[in-house]
Parts: C-alpha cells; sequence; structure tokens
C-alpha cells in the first residue's frame, strides 16, 4: 500500500514538474517604467478562439449572429496570438475579468465578464486555471504584461426581491425601483455568491452582504453608490469590513495564482470614497510582501469631469491612475471628429494637471496621476473610433495625439482592423473574422507611432505644452481655423507635434517652440516628406497642413 501510494505521489510529482502551468508561479516584478508601455485591450469572448471544447457548456453556445451572446473567444486564443499584439507594437495586454459569471439573461450573456457570481473560480469558458497561468506565462516571456479587469462595486443578477414572497420570480421583482431604506424582502437565489475571506478559505456571501436598495439612477450620488446595476447587477455592501476583507483576500489570491502585474477596476465612482484608500493600500501592501511591486491599479471613473477623474487619485493610498475620459471625450472626439476649437483641448491636455496629485503613492508606480493617466480613443463601453467618422485621416490624428501624449496610450482590440462598431455589443466584435491582418492602414500606421514613441524619451517621459490651440473651430475660414500644436521635450530629445483638424481647408499659424533659433526640423511621420522647417526667432515656427494632416517636427 505505502509503495502504491509513494509511486501515486511520485507520479503527480513528475506529473506538475512537466507542466510549469500546474502549480503557483514565482510573483515577480516584471515592469520597469508604466510610461514605457503600449496596452492593449482584450474583450476574450471575441478576441481569438482556441478551445472549442469550453464553446457549449450547460446548453448556451455561440450564436454568430448576436453580438450580445457568446461567441467563443478564450484564453488560449489569445496564447496563440500574442504575436499578433507584439507585431501590432503592444507591450501589455487587459484583461476582460476572470471569474465565473452569470451565463445568461433574457436580455444578453455575460460574455464579458462583468457579472461575476464565484469569484474564487476561473470562467469555464475562457479556460481553466491551467490556460490562464499559461497565458500569462508566454506573456510574460514575450515581454508583454498582463493586466486584468476586476470589479468591487458587485456581483451578477445573482438574485431577485420576492416582493410578493410567492417564492417565484416576476419581472418587476429584478430590478425594483431604488429605495433609500433598502428592500426588506425574502430573496429568491439564482447564484451563489464566493470570495475568499481573509484566511483564504471560501466564503459564501448571504443577503446582508448586499445593499438591496433596487435599481439605481446613476445621476443620482446616493443612488449612484448604493443602487443595484442596470441589468439587475446586485450592489456589494463594501463599507462592511468583511466584505472589505474578502475583496482584497480574492484579488490578492489571484495575483498569487496567476502573477499578473496590474489591474482595471471596473465602475470605481460606484464605491464609496473610504473604500479605495483603504482597498489600494492593502492591496500595495500584500502584493510587495509576496514579492510583486510597481503593480499598477487603475481605475475606470466614466466622466469628462477632471474633478471627478482627478480625486479618486488624490488620497494617499487611492488609485495609481484613471483612464483619461476628459481627453476621449473633449479632445479625441470633440475637437478632432467633431471639429470644435482646438481651445476647449487645453484643459485636458495640460492645465488640467493642477488638479491632480503631484506625486506618486507610497508602495504605488513610481509615477504621479498625471504622468500615468492612460490615454484612449475608445474602448468596449463607446462607439469606436471608426464608428464616430470612419475615415483614416481623423483616426490617425486621434491615435497620433494617444500614441504621442503624456501618460500611458491604451489601444483596443479591433481598432487596428478598422471596426465600425457603434457602442454596446456592436462595439464588440469578433476579431478572428477581419483574419488577424498586419497590412491595414490603421495597423502600420499605429506601428509606426509605437516605434517613435519607443524611440524618443520626449514622448514616454517627457513633460507635455500645449503650443498653439486655435480658438477658431472647424465651421470657421480663418487662417488657423483647426490648428493644435503641443511640444513634448526629455532632456536633450524635443518634438512638436501639429496637427489641423480642419476637415476641409489648409490652415496655418506660426508655432512657439523650445527649439534653438535657426535649426532645421523634419517630420518624423512622413521619411519620404522633403519639406523642411526653419526655426526662427523666439523659436517661433510656421507651420501650414493640409486637412487632418499632422506632422511630428523634431531635429
Amino acid at each position: 500500500m505505502r509503495r502504491a501510494l509513494f509511486a501515486s505521489i511520485l507520479m503527480l510529482a513528475c506529473a506538475s514538474g512537466d507542466d510549469p502551468d500546474a502549480e503557483r508561479p514565482e510573483l515577480r516584478t516584471h515592469v520597469g517604467d508604466w510610461r514605457d508601455q503600449v496596452i492593449y485591450q482584450i474583450v476574450v469572448d471575441r478576441f481569438a478562439n482556441g478551445d472549442t471544447s469550453n464553446d457549449v457548456l450547460d446548453g448556451i453556445g455561440p450564436e454568430p449572429d448576436d453580438l450580445v451572446r457568446h461567441q467563443g473567444g478564450d484564453w488560449e486564443g489569445i496564447t496563440e496570438r500574442l504575436d499578433y499584439v507584439k507585431a501590432l507594437g503592444g507591450t501589455a495586454i487587459w484583461l476582460s475579468p476572470l471569474v465565473a459569471n452569470v451565463d445568461r439573461t433574457e436580455r444578453e450573456d455575460g460574455y464579458h465578464g462583468y457579472w461575476g457570481t464565484d469569484f474564487t473560480r476561473p470562467n469555464p469558458r475562457y479556460g481553466d486555471l491551467r490556460s490562464l497561468r499559461r497565458l500569462v506565462r508566454r506573456a510574460h516571456e514575450a515581454e508583454l504584461l498582463v493586466i486584468v479587469d476586476v470589479v468591487t462595486n458587485h456581483a451578477g443578477r445573482v438574485f431577485s426581491y420576492d416582493l410578493d414572497s410567492s417564492g417565484t420570480i416576476e419581472r418587476t421583482e429584478i430590478e425594483p425601483p431604488y429605495r433609500a431604506e433598502g428592500y426588506d424582502v425574502p430573496l429568491v437565489w439564482t447564484h451563489d455568491v464566493i470570495l475568499w475571506d481573509a484566511e483564504q478559505r471560501p466564503w459564501q456571501l448571504g443577503g446582508e452582504h448586499f445593499r438591496r436598495r433596487g435599481l439605481g439612477d446613476v445621476s443620482i450620488f446616493d443612488q449612484k453608490i448604493y443602487g443595484d446595476f442596470p441589468t439587475g447587477l446586485r450592489d456589494l455592501d463594501a463599507s462592511r469590513a468583511d466584505v472589505m476583507d474578502a475583496l482584497v483576500a480574492t484579488y490578492v489570491r489571484w495575483v498569487e495564482e496567476t502573477d499578473v502585474d496590474g489591474f482595471r477596476i471596473d465602475a470605481v465612482p460606484h464605491v464609496e470614497d473610504e473604500f479605495w484608500p483603504e482597498f489600494g493600500t492593502r492591496i500595495r501592501r500584500e502584493l510587495g510582501r509576496r514579492g510583486k511591486r510597481d503593480f499598477l491599479l487603475m481605475g475606470e471613473v466614466f466622466t469628462r469631469s477632471a474633478f471627478e477623474l482627478a480625486r479618486y487619485t488624490g488620497e494617499t493610498g487611492t488609485l495609481d491612475t484613471v483612464f483619461d475620459f476628459k481627453l476621449k471625450f473633449d479632445v479625441v472626439d470633440g475637437v478632432l471628429l467633431d471639429g470644435r476649437a482646438p481651445s476647449t483641448a487645453v484643459p485636458a491636455l495640460e492645465t488640467d494637471r493642477a488638479g491632480y496629485r503631484p506625486f506618486e503613492h507610497p508602495d504605488g508606480i513610481g509615477l504621479s496621476p498625471w504622468e500615468a493617466r492612460v490615454l484612449i480613443a475608445d474602448n468596449h463601453d463607446t462607439w469606436r473610433l471608426r464608428g464616430e467618422l470612419d475615415r483614416f485621416d481623423s483616426a490617425a490624428l486621434a491615435l497620433l495625439l494617444v500614441l504621442a501624449g503624456e501618460g500611458i496610450p491604451c489601444l483596443y482590440y479591433g481598432t487596428e482592423q478598422e471596426l465600425v462598431g457603434q457602442g454596446g455589443g456592436e462595439s464588440r466584435e469578433r476579431l478572428w473574422d477581419t483574419g488577424y491582418r498586419r497590412d491595414t492602414e490603421t495597423f502600420v500606421w499605429i506601428r509606426k507611432l509605437v516605434d517613435l514613441r519607443m524611440a524618443h524619451e520626449a514622448l514616454r517621459r517627457g513633460t507635455q505644452r500645449v503650443r498653439f490651440a486655435s480658438e477658431n473651430d472647424g465651421r470657421s475660414d480663418e487662417p488657423d481655423a483647426g490648428m493644435l500644436a503641443i511640444e513634448r521635450a526629455f532632456e536633450d530629445d524635443r518634438l512638436v507635434v501639429a496637427m489641423n483638424a480642419h476637415a476641409l481647408q489648409r490652415s496655418a499659424a506660426d508655432v512657439p517652440t523650445g527649439f534653438a533659433v535657426g535649426a532645421t526640423l523634419r517630420n518624423l511621420l512622413d521619411d519620404a516628406d522633403p519639406r523642411r522647417w526653419e526655426v526662427g526667432p523666439g523659436g517661433l515656427v510656421a507651420i501650414e497642413l493640409g486637412p487632418r494632416e499632422a506632422v511630428m517636427l523634431s531635429r
């Protein structure tokens, strides 16, 4: 008996030794400076299907004609396509949430991953723990960082309010109207909600761990914090110490299990402010003890308000950074796509800096929140860049702004394939339908911009100043209408990025710069461009550009 038991143990040990993903990885710090990264956002269900065995579970499978239903993408598919991300120029991948989800409702499927149920278990539609570990390991071997999406605000539609105590679920009991005092009624549970507790034991939540106030109106502050989220997502009571402990323990454990490098945190403003300093401090402290440092905490604050964006990074211990939706809405959409006056871009590009915390968080990523702002032109919650305006020249300006701007650029999967979705499931298309082409005009443009960013420290670490911003919009025929110019500078490396956002006319401006008088500048965006620009008195450079044309000037 002992001999047989020993043989079994030996076989297991050998099997484990042959499979590096069978056990927890050693935690390491894989990042140097987050400003050197180009993040590539992936909706797992839509990127690549590498394992068809998990396509149909519990009788629910892909529905190719309906983009609010599962499509079959998984972690194995991403692992097989890491070379595609590298070819584009990505240096980090951001994955949609990992955990087991509510699979289907009458409206749509939980393909996106934001409807968590068992937070201790990987989503079986994406793969198992080994396939996730393999993805992270292979990414690190390819010098790609891995960021995962996490949710602290809510679970999926895991119960309904039994308003009439009938024991059955009526449509009106899924999203009852908000009630400040809460609903003291029986709950009809459809899924168990499980997290790891502080002792690393599976912990099943009960009704008392949820607010139970019904559907909130996100435009009303209290309801945004305490109400359920649309589609019946149940609001966790994050003010409870046991819920805080469990959220910290659960997400620390996911890092222990996989060695990922950062979190994108969903729906930050829907959790009370007091939560974030403790959560951020504890996550950093626990991971630091385990050898994982410079771990990125980036939050989704879906607003154009600079004040709101800055305040979630301001108090010590809070988030390292946020997605810069002000840049997205005011500059990408407003100036570059809709033709508003470039002068409206100045706050998002420069002066809003004053409202941000001017130094890094203790045990954080070593950057101030402004330096680490995550720059986007589109993402899974917006219309696609080409869905807004299906033109290469306008998309090219937006991508130039993101990849040449101060912050950490983030690309949404499929932008390089010129997808044109207009929100919701339409903006979460199957990438495999494109054939993963590497010769689209936008793919080639992104790669060129990434190469320039990596070649110039000024584009990664430099200061950013708006040097010219016309007060004349895209309907004006003034000679400078649509002109915008920013200067990036780091030590001896200096560049001026100028663009004409006007769709119809050539525009011109004398742009102040920090270049020495008499210096001759060339356009780095086009090696074949024969034009040269001479720096005149006072550092002025006369720049004239065609409609939706841009240059990047350097000596």
